[in-house]
C-alpha cells in the first residue's frame, strides 16, 4: 500500500554515499562562519539541526538550533552571525521571513534548498541546491530529511576546517545499517496498540529524532504521537500513560543513555515501553552521524510499520481516516501565505 514511503527509505542507503561528495564540495565553497551560527526552518527543517547535535559537537562546531518563526520574530541577530535555513521547496514563507530578518540585522544566511531558484534561495546571501529530487512530497518525508542532515552536516564539517571525506559513508553500511532497523521497528511495531498513544522521549540530540519521529506519524495519517525530553517527561507528563500506550525513549550518547534506560523501566510496569540505543562506534564526527542515521531509520520504518499495520495509506489526507477533507481546508487556510516546505 505505500510502496513509494519504502522506496524512499531504502533509497536513503545509496543517495546519501552518492550526494557527499558534491555536498562536501559545495560546503567548501561557503566562506567561514565567523561567528555564531544558527540553522534551522520549519519542520523537519527546524528538527534536522536539533537532531545533528552530537554530529556538531563531534566536529568541533557550535550551531543552535532554532525555528523560523524564532528566527524571523524573537531572536537578536548581529551581523557577525550566520543562519542556515533549510527548505526543500524554498518556499516555506516563515523560512523566508527568517531569511529576511537575518539579512536586515546584516548575518550571513546560507539557504539549503532544492530550488535555486527559490524565494528562499533569493533572500539568502549563499544557497546549496541539494543535487537531487524528491521522489515524492506526499509521504511522510524521510529521504528528504536525510539529505538535509547530511547537507547541514558538510557545512558544520566546513566551518571546522576538516576533511571532505570526514562524513563520507558507504552503502553497503548504510543497507546494513537500514536492515538492522527493519528488524528493530518490527519488534516495536508489533507491540503497538492502535487505541493508545505512542510517547517518545530523548535528550539532547535525540529529543530532535524524537521530534522528528512524532512528526512522521502526525503527517501518517494524524496518529496520536507525542515527543519530550526525558528528564522532563517524569515531571507531570508521565501522569498521562495509560496501559494501552507505547512509551520509546531514544539514547545515541553516553550522557542519555542511562536515564532513558531508568526511565523505560520505571514504567514499564504501566505501558509497552522500549529502549532504542545506538551506544558505542566510534566517538567521531562519521560515528557520531552514523548513529544518527541508525536511529532515524528505526523511527522512519516504525512509522511505516504501524501505518502498513493500520492499512492507512500515507500518501492520502488523514490516510483517508474520517474528517480527511475538514482537516484538508483547515490547514489550507493556516498555510494559505506559504508554499510547502
Amino acid at each position: 500500500m505505500n510502496a513509494m514511503m519504502q522506496c524512499e527509505i531504502e533509497a536513503q542507503a545509496t543517495l546519501l554515499p552518492e550526494l557527499q561528495p558534491q555536498l562536501a564540495e559545495a560546503a567548501d565553497r561557503l566562506p567561514r562562519a565567523a561567528g555564531r551560527i544558527f540553522a534551522g526552518g520549519c519542520g523537519d527543517s527546524a528538527f534536522a539541526p536539533q537532531a545533528l547535535q552530537d554530529v556538531f559537537r563531534a566536529i568541533g562546531v557550535d550551531v543552535e538550533a532554532k525555528t523560523s518563526m524564532e528566527i524571523a520574530a524573537f531572536a537578536t541577530l548581529k551581523a557577525t552571525d550566520t543562519v542556515l535555513l533549510s527548505s526543500i521547496s524554498g518556499g516555506t514563507k516563515r523560512t523566508v521571513d527568517a531569511a529576511k530578518a537575518a539579512r536586515a540585522a546584516g548575518a550571513d544566511v546560507i539557504a539549503i534548498t532544492c530550488n535555486g531558484e527559490s524565494a528562499l534561495a533569493a533572500a539568502a546571501s549563499h544557497t546549496i541546491v541539494l543535487p537531487f529530487t524528491p521522489l515524492s512530497r506526499k509521504t511522510p518525508h524521510t529521504l528528504d530529511y536525510a539529505v538535509t542532515l547530511l547537507a547541514l552536516g558538510e557545512i558544520a564539517r566546513s566551518f571546522a576546517g576538516l576533511d571532505r571525506t570526514v562524513l563520507a559513508c558507504e552503502a553497503a553500511d548504510l543497507q546494513e545499517r537500514l536492515a538492522a532497523s527493519d528488524e528493530r521497528a518490527r519488534g516495536l511495531a508489533a507491540t503497538y496498540k492502535p487505541a493508545g498513544k505512542l510517547v517518545l522521549l530523548g535528550a539532547g540530540c535525540d529529543l530532535g529524532t524524537a521530534n522528528y519521529a512524532a512528526a512522521k506519524f502526525h503527517e501518517a495519517g494524524g496518529l496520536l504521537a507525542l515527543s519530550a525530553e526525558t528528564e522532563n517527561f517524569i515531571h507531570g507528563m508521565n501522569f498521562m500513560l495509560e496501559p494501552d500506550d507505547t512509551l520509546v525513549a531514544l539514547a545515541s550518547t553516553t550522557a542519555a543513555e542511562p536515564r532513558a534506560r531508568t526511565v523505560t523501566e520505571a514504567f514499564s510496569g504501566i505501558c509497552q515501553t522500549h529502549l532504542v540505543t545506538e551506544i558505542g562506534g566510534d566517538l567521531n564526527p562519521a560515528g557520531a552521524f552514523r548513529r544518527l542515521l541508525a536511529q532515524t531509520f528505526t523511527m522512519q520504518l516504525l512509522c511505516l510499520g504501524i501505518a502498513e499495520q493500520q492499512m492507512l495509506s500515507v500518501e492520502e489526507p488523514r490516510a483517508g481516516r474520517a474528517n480527511a477533507d475538514a482537516h484538508a481546508k483547515a490547514q489550507g487556510q493556516a498555510m494559505a501565505f506559504s508554499a510547502e516546505g
